[in-house]
């Protein structure tokens, strides 16, 4: 397992190894001002107020949402209050243009605001994820380990799409990366992610096309973004009391519970299987 859960910076989780990422991007480029979008509950949106509060940055976040939900939930929404952020409450069909008018605001202001898509799905939010695959490789061979499965929760696309890039890179291309669908269906979900292993490929001069090479599990979407069903959340619930391992039923837990029903299901017990924990634990504690 790799355990993002525990990354050390601003709050943990995949999004956190992002906000590293684009933190290091941000500065390199003399920008001191993020807009970006995200769920009530989202890691990302957290993750970055965050790191922005951090340097000093102005964050302008746009959240898809109700307002009343967003001022009473604790987690990421809690976090979001106390990182200074500008919150700004929107339909999901008004965040592109949302978005755009905080930036054309931002840089009247005197700042140079960068426009963080939403999950992280720029450039730094994928080759953060491509070291992260070298890392991995490289502990692996100081024990003579290769998985043949690597599953992880998929959401905006970016994560995959870099462990996709990065298992490529390191010589892993038979390895194979399973995305367990946290929200999108299939045809949505793979092209997201295929476009961006695309761009990341050709940032590394990888000569691959992704087009037909994702795999994008939405078994068990549940009816979709923040669902789930009584039976997923009692598993998770006995495989945290089993293990310590605390995973969310947003994200984290649909992976989890999804990996663990396809190895039953495709008899993968005596195969070498790596789950990515991408965290989550805010949203547990929403």
């Amino acid at each position: 397992m790799v355990r993002d859960d525990l990354y050390p910076f601003v709050g943990g989780g995949s999004k956190a190894r992002k906000a590293v990422a684009y933190e290091a991007f941000l500065r390199e480029e003399g920008y001191n001002a993020i807009v970006t979008c995200g769920g009530i509950q989202s890691n990302h949106n957290r993750a970055m107020a965050l790191m922005c509060a951090r340097n000093g940055w102005k964050c302008h976040l746009c959240i898809q949402g109700d307002e009343e939900r967003f001022l009473s939930e604790k987690g990421n929404a809690l976090l979001d209050r106390l990182s200074g952020a500008e919150c700004e409450l929107i339909k999901p069909e008004y965040t592109a243009a949302a978005m755009d008018r905080a930036m054309e605001k931002l840089k009247a202001e005197g700042y140079n605001p960068f426009y963080v898509i939403g999950g992280g799905h720029n450039l730094p939010g994928g080759t953060c994820f491509v070291d992260a695959v070298r890392e991995l490789k490289l502990r692996c061979d100081q024990v003579g380990y290769k998985p043949d499965y690597l599953f992880l929760a998929s959401g905006t696309g970016s994560t995959q799409a870099g462990i996709a890039v990065g298992l490529d890179l390191v010589g892993w291309g038979d390895v194979k990366c399973i995305g367990i669908s946290v929200a999108r269906r299939q045809e949505r979900g793979k092209q997201v992610i295929a476009e961006f292993a695309n761009r990341l490929a050709a940032h590394y001069g990888l000569e691959k096309d992704y087009t037909d090479s994702i795999l994008f599990n939405t078994d068990y979407l549940c009816g979709g973004y923040e669902k789930f069903t009584p039976r997923m959340k009692e598993y998770l619930d006995r495989a945290t009391a089993k293990t310590g391992l605390v995973f969310s039923i947003t994200y984290s837990g649909k992976g989890f519970y999804g990996m663990m029903q396809e190895i039953g299901k495709h008899h993968l017990q005596d195969k070498s299987i790596v789950f990515w924990h991408t965290g989550g634990l805010m949203n547990v504690m929403k």
